[in-house]
This record gives C-alpha cells, sequence and structure tokens, in this order.
C-alpha cells in the first residue's frame, strides 16, 4: 500500500506532536481511517518534508509526531505560466499538469477574448479552489514544491520580465537563455487579439510557434512548458 502522503503548510514550523489541518484529519479519519502508529509523509510545499506515525485520532482532529525532516532542492522549471481563463473544467486541467511538470509559478490573465470573466468576489473563491488544485497536484506528483499561485490580473497590467514567450502559431521555434526564468503567455481559444499582440510585440515578446497546428489552450500551455522544460535541461 502507498504511504499516504499530505500537505502541510504549518510543517516548517513543527518542533514536536503536529496537529493536522482539519483537511487532513478528515482525509485521514474519514477516508483512509487510518490507525494510530500509521507513517505518513508530509510535506510543506517549500522542499521540507517530513515522515512522521500517527499519533492519535480523536473525532475533531489528529495528531502526528515526526520521525525524520528532509529538505529538497528546489527543481522546479523557471517558468511562470501566465494562463487566460477559460472554461473551469479545462482550466483546471492545466493547473493540474503545469503543477505535474513542475512549474515555477502560474499567472492566471484576463484577456479581451476572456469568455466572461468572473467578478472579484467570485475570482476569490476560484482562487482558493485553484490553490486547492495545486495541492493535490503536487500530493499526487511526489513534488515538494508548490507553484506559487498568483492573483488574477489583466494582461495590460503584467509586468513582463525580458525572457517573455507568447505561444503564436506561424511563427518560428526560439532559444532562450537558460540562465534567466521566463514568463510564458498563453492566450484563451481564439487566442490574443490584434491590439493586444501590437501591445505585446512593442514590449519585445517573442512569439514562439508550438508546432504546425493550431491547439486549444490547455494543450498549448503543456506544449509550451514542455518545449521550454528541454531548453532548461528539465525534461
Amino acid at each position: 500500500m502507498r504511504t499516504p502522503r499530505l500537505y502541510a503548510d504549518t510543517l516548517s514550523h513543527a518542533t514536536d506532536a503536529i496537529c493536522l489541518s482539519e483537511r487532513n484529519h478528515h482525509y485521514l479519519s474519514r477516508v483512509l481511517r487510518a490507525k494510530p502508529g500509521q507513517v505518513i509523509l508530509l510535506f510543506d510545499g517549500y522542499g521540507r518534508a517530513c515522515e512522521a506515525t500517527v499519533k492519535e485520532i480523536s473525532k475533531r482532529e489528529t495528531t502526528i509526531e515526526p520521525l525524520t525532516i528532509s529538505e529538497s532542492p528546489d527543481r522546479r522549471l523557471p517558468v511562470t505560466l501566465g494562463l487566460a481563463i477559460i472554461k473551469s473544467d479545462r482550466f483546471d486541467w492545466t493547473l493540474q499538469k503545469a503543477t505535474e511538470l513542475g512549474v515555477s509559478a502560474i499567472q492566471p490573465i484576463i484577456t479581451q477574448f476572456t469568455d466572461s470573466p468572473p467578478k472579484a468576489d467570485r475570482l476569490e473563491k476560484k482562487w482558493s479552489h485553484w490553490q486547492e488544485i495545486l495541492v493535490n497536484a503536487c500530493e499526487q506528483s511526489e513534488n515538494n514544491w508548490l507553484p506559487v499561485l498568483r492573483k488574477p490580473r489583466q494582461l495590460h497590467e503584467l509586468a513582463l520580465p525580458k525572457q517573455t514567450i507568447i505561444a503564436h502559431p506561424k511563427t518560428d521555434s526560439v532559444q532562450i537563455n537558460p540562465d534567466h526564468e521566463t514568463l510564458l503567455l498563453i492566450g484563451p481559444e481564439g487566442g490574443f487579439s490584434d491590439a493586444e499582440m501590437d501591445a505585446l510585440q512593442k514590449k519585445q515578446v517573442k512569439p514562439m510557434s508550438l508546432g504546425p497546428r493550431i491547439l486549444r489552450t490547455e494543450t498549448a500551455a503543456i506544449v509550451g512548458l514542455t518545449l521550454l522544460g528541454q531548453q532548461y535541461g528539465q525534461y
């Protein structure tokens, strides 16, 4: 049986027994039906991991006792994925796969062609939902480093680093400088508008081909990350 692996953001402050979050308590007590003495793995999203045993499970909380603590080097891909907000199920899927690929950060963006962009209160709820997707993906993929999830921004509000790449059909491949971090921009269905493309090109953003076919947003994000990962020598 695979050892349960759970995210615990308070792990870095632990010196003794740890009381797990309600989320982890529910999983261990109600889903897994764990018993005292069971070995579990925890990680804090910043490279620290811990092997621990379940010390006590009550009706309201689970307490664990750390055994060994280790530190993992940050091997995330030095890329921020600037991802246009698309339909919820496809956006969620892309967040999951980008996390599995080890992206450093994810920047949801609102563009001219974003379909019915959610209002501020709805975005706040979505942000919490997206964060949970990243956590689940790290738990599954045995990645001890969570990507940074940034608050959604309008495309024109973004501060663009020197090495910014935009996925765009009918262009050439691009060679990056592997010593620098990259912002990869992926547009919505229909792509970026002409006005947005003009503004980006004036800021020296480089277009990058993802192949001879027109890809959906979620496919383009994964292909783009994979191509950049190869240039960074990580795939």
